[in-house]
């Protein structure tokens, strides 16, 4: 039996609905708008079907794809649908290629009430209807069953979804593939409350008297990179703003107080992606080939299976296509790894309370940034324009007289095609700090990286980050590598840190992958290894195993993390530990090797 006592437990994708044949789940809203599952105690059988389907507890391993997706930027030939899409309108043409092929389409579709629901349709007329992202959570009730009764009937079916929803789907039917199913999801920041939105359209049809008939977000009209919000009235009226004068907009992408509890802590990031195809805008494309941009919509679309390789090759006559990789597609897309950071819970909890007594606009008033006005825009455009300069004076003390540091730091914030960087003057080398970038090597700066952050103010103590050729770092916070400290990525290896720091003399040797979450605090003397370094010559050695590290994980002095090991989210490890196999969520590890000795464990820096 399914029973959610954390809303962060359940990402609302009602396969567990659908999956009970005893009807003995049904779905509630809280105060949020989100709905959870409740079970009939005197109609369930305790079958665990709910459980088995839910993707936040199951994945769908059986459903293999690529490790690394082929990474695209395409666009649709067609200016009108391009212009109509959220990007750049290829799911339109993959669309219309399954209608050829007498497919039933999925997508998520408005309803009277301006929620939104998955549907499967084989009316290419609905096409229009399915076209372009709602930015708020759809309802999947009904849609897996459907699904399942036309594969089984032998119809084509091509679905596009949340991730979540995908995986759902693949779990609903029974973990394995269909040959008659194409599956689509995207790079998902968060579905946002149904309830919110409702709200705001309260506002908007208050505001213009009259019924809203049609509404696009995303909507082109002052380009694809300024998009914002249209929607047209019943009598003819229209409202048109854009991302940073809409309020829908600026309550998602800048207050980060209404999408879905699980998005906070979203289990669907990364690759590989369980969907055959994973489409999204390729924001920064236009740093990579400037003429992939017109301003009017580029999609990034990430091939992950065989199945979708083929159906995206059978749409190139009616796209403008380039290859390029899936280092230049996370550039301008930290979504697809990293979920939203979120808001107080006190601050939320106010603002839902609020949203059932006032009036949206007045809740926005209260909690969202302000709209900006004319001269907060020119204050803005200053800001924007002396920000790169005052972070320069206030770094200049710290770099000393030093001749070596000052070149290392101007040649790689300014000159080095190794960099790629979406921050001002990213990398802050402090003096006994030494960074080698081998040609080849890439590294990606989602936020400013600091080498050799001192305790000792004085201390001469070396500090070193070496990326070899072929190898890729990536860092998506701000990162702190204290002095004494040592990075390696060999070639071939791949190092992603989500913010934080590392203490003096730890060292990290990366072969393959290894991933280090976000707010994880690793002390002295760690040494972190995915690389042997040597090969033993026996069958099935590995001298490089990927390593894993969820978020919040404590990794006391000294202790060791070696390769092909996952540390769950919350988990604590003991000083002195060597860790040679997976450590659960919220447990205590210790020992050599190092064994659980307690679990469900919360911990607090």
């Amino acid at each position: 039996m399914i029973k959610i006592t954390n809303p962060v437990d359940c990402c609302g994708c009602n396969a567990c609905g659908d999956i009970c044949a005893h009807h003995a789940i049904t779905f509630t809203t809280d105060i949020e708008g989100f709905w959870y599952p409740e079970v009939s105690s005197e109609l369930c059988v305790e079958c665990g079907l709910c459980e088995r389907v839910c993707p936040m507890l199951n994945k769908p391993d059986n459903v293999i794809r690529y490790n690394e997706p082929r990474v695209f930027a395409a666009y649709n030939k067609d200016e009108g649908v391009r212009i109509d899409s959220t990007s750049g309108g290829i799911h339109s043409v993959l669309a219309n290629k399954m209608y050829e092929r007498h497919s039933y389409v999925g997508g998520a579709v408005y309803n009277e009430d301006h929620s939104c629901s998955q549907i499967i349709d084989d009316n290419p007329a609905r096409l229009p209807e399915i076209r372009s992202s709602k930015y708020l959570q759809s309802n999947a009730t009904g849609v897996y069953r459907h699904i399942r009764e036309k594969l089984r009937h032998g119809d084509n079916v091509f679905f596009c979804a949340c991730p979540c929803q995908i995986q759902a789907l693949y779990n609903f039917l029974g973990n394995k593939e269909y040959d008659n199913l194409v599956t689509c999801d995207f790079i998902c920041r968060g579905v946002n409350s149904p309830k919110v939105f409702m709200k705001y359209m309260e506002m908007l049809e208050r505001q213009f008297q009259s019924k809203a008939v049609k509404i696009k977000f995303k909507a082109k009209q002052w380009g694809w990179h300024n998009f914002s919000m249209r929607v047209n009235f019943a009598n003819g009226k229209e409202y048109c703003k854009d991302r940073y004068h809409d309020l829908f907009f600026i309550g998602y992408l800048q207050a980060n107080l209404m999408t879905r509890p699980s998005c906070y802590q979203c289990h669907f990031k990364g690759f590989p992606q369980k969907a055959d195809i994973t489409l999204a805008d390729f924001w920064g494309i236009e740093n990579l080939d400037m003429t992939m941009d017109q301003d009017k919509g580029t999609s990034l679309v990430m091939v992950n299976s065989d199945k979708g390789m083929a159906l995206f090759e059978s749409i190139k006559d009616k796209v403008v296509w380039k290859e390029f990789t899936i280092k230049d597609a996370r550039i301008g897309n930290p979504a697809m790894d990293d979920s939203l950071a979120p808001k107080e819970n006190t601050v939320r909890k106010s603002f839902f309370a609020d949203l059932d007594s006032k009036p949206f606009e007045e809740v926005a008033a209260k909690y969202f940034p302000p709209v900006p006005s004319k001269k907060r825009k020119i204050v803005v455009t200053i800001k924007s324009f002396l920000r790169p300069i005052k972070l320069f004076a206030t770094f200049v003390p710290s770099l000393g007289l030093s001749v070596p540091t000052w070149s290392t730091y101007l040649h790689y914030n300014l000159f080095s095609k190794s960099v790629r960087s979406m921050t001002p003057l990213p990398i802050r080398n402090l003096k006994y700090s030494i960074l080698q970038l081998d040609k080849g090597a890439q590294l990606i700066l989602k936020a400013p990286i600091t080498l050799g952050q001192k305790q000792v103010r004085k201390s001469k103590q070396e500090t070193r980050l070496l990326v070899e050729s072929g190898a890729t770092m990536e860092v998506h916070k701000p990162f702190y590598m204290y002095a004494g400290s040592y990075i390696r990525v060999v070639k071939g290896g791949h190092l992603i840190i989500k913010g934080g720091f590392i203490n003096e003399n730890v060292q990290i040797t990366c072969g393959d992958t290894i991933t280090i979450g976000s707010d994880c605090t690793i002390g002295r003397d760690v040494i972190i290894r995915s690389y042997d370094g040597h090969k033993i010559c026996k069958d099935g050695y590995k001298v490089s195993e990927p390593i894993t590290i969820g978020n919040h994980v404590w990794i006391g002095q000294r202790a060791m993390i070696l390769k092909g090991v996952t540390i769950g989210d919350g988990a604590v490890i003991a000083s002195g530990a060597i860790v040679t196999k997976d450590v659960p969520a919220h447990s205590v590890v210790g020992g050599v090797p190092a064994k659980v000795l307690q679990g469900n464990i919360e911990w607090e820096a």
